[in-house]
């Protein structure tokens, strides 16, 4: 967000919750997988959510658009 120059408050109105509630899902890390996906796809990046037990070869990666 920062490097983007974008606001708790734009990324709160992202998901449509208050600043405050952004604020403490920071706080928490208690974002959702469609929450991430929103906020990825909002400031132009790409969500990649790779198991941690999952052997990872020739740089096979696990992509979720935040595009529907």
């Amino acid at each position: 967000m920062k490097s983007k120059k974008i606001t708790q408050l734009e990324m709160a109105e992202v998901l449509g919750i208050s600043k405050q509630n952004f604020s403490n899902k920071v706080q928490r890390n208690t974002f959702s997988p469609d929450e991430l996906a929103k906020l990825a796809n909002s400031l132009g990046m790409e969500l990649a959510f790779i198991d941690k037990n999952a052997d990872i070869k020739n740089g096979e990666k696990f992509i979720i658009s935040g595009q529907e």
